[in-house]
């Protein structure tokens, strides 16, 4: 009888290392790091105050840990 790996467990080196990395950066924008961290309207950089550069920042990172993965077949 064949055993059935799981899709949701990454099975070569790279794939935990994608995970964890996507894991890692999206704590960054959830609560209460982003409260903690970004939650501030000065300095404003780039014409936009520094939460919406803070955010936009860490999900530029996560679609850049996304597309690695899928460059690499993860």
């Amino acid at each position: 009888m064949r055993r059935f790996q799981s899709h949701y467990i990454p099975r070569t080196r790279n794939g935990r290392l994608a995970v964890a990395s996507f894991v890692f950066l999206f704590v960054f924008t959830q609560p209460p790091l982003v409260f903690w961290i970004g939650n501030r309207v000065e300095p404003w950089i780039g014409g936009v105050p520094f939460l919406y550069a803070y955010l936009l920042a860490f999900y530029w990172l996560l679609i850049g840990v996304l597309l690695w993965a899928r460059k690499h077949r993860l």
